[in-house]
């Protein structure tokens, strides 16, 4: 294992605050699936479940896609070594978050911060082309501003699909995270368990698209594999 990466994650608390069930995998499932073997404590906080907005839908319907929505999360997320307990689910609306208060989103961020009392934050790239990823970006920025007694670092990940589709994307990732082949296929299996979000060859969220973008990013860094981050503040 990389010593680096070891001597920075190791024993720490993770928080993931990603848009929607399966940007957490997109962004970094493999990472999340190795730093299980770092004894960190990892919480993963979802504001939007995907389905609030779809008004076309019964709340009969609305309630039972929910539910379903909920277990193929957690079946994603235990692929990747994460406790369901440690899983948030806000009822943010999907793809209009601009209609809430942005306020309200920083402060649903803030409790799960004081109660969790995270490390780290992987969240979303400024830029990135859905509005609620751009929301979460913004609402971290906040949740997480510095004092004396809280330094939280925060790195920014990129979700296939979204983040290049904003051009210019201004995505120059800067950390390189190192995954081996198994954490690769953990992150596409907890893929696939997103049964309404995974793609056939060649979209973005497909399995094989998963693996040429990891294999290319470990091009770019001189590993195998690899997922990429932008690091919008750290400390040490």
């Amino acid at each position: 294992m990389n010593k680096n990466f070891n001597n920075y994650f190791k024993g720490k608390k993770i928080l993931t605050f990603f848009a929607h069930p399966d940007d957490e995998t997109l962004a970094a499932g493999g990472t999340l699936k190795k730093l299980n073997s770092l004894n960190c404590e990892i919480y993963v906080a979802i504001p939007n479940t995907g389905i609030n907005s779809r008004n076309y839908i019964s709340e009969e319907k609305r309630a039972e896609m929910l539910a379903d929505l909920r277990i193929d999360t957690n079946n994603a997320l235990t692929l990747l070594g994460i406790e369901s307990q440690n899983i948030f689910f806000g009822e943010f609306s999907d793809n209009a978050i601009d209609k809430h208060c942005l306020l309200d989103l920083i402060h649903w961020l803030e409790q799960i911060i004081k109660k969790v009392k995270p490390d780290v934050i992987f969240t979303h790239h400024r830029y990135c082309t859905n509005i609620d990823h751009q929301y979460c970006h913004q609402a971290s920025i906040v949740a997480c501003r510095p004092d004396i007694s809280s330094h939280i670092d925060i790195l920014c990940g990129e979700v296939p699909s979204s983040t290049g589709y904003l051009k210019p994307t201004s995505w120059e990732p800067n950390l390189f995270i190192e995954i081996s082949q198994e954490d690769l296929d953990s992150k596409v299996q907890s893929m696939l368990s997103y049964k309404g979000e995974s793609r056939p060859d060649p979209h973005p969220r497909s399995p094989e698209v998963l693996k040429a973008l990891a294999k290319v990013r470990g091009s770019e860094s001189g590993y195998y594999f690899a997922e990429a981050f932008m690091i919008n503040k750290s400390f040490l």
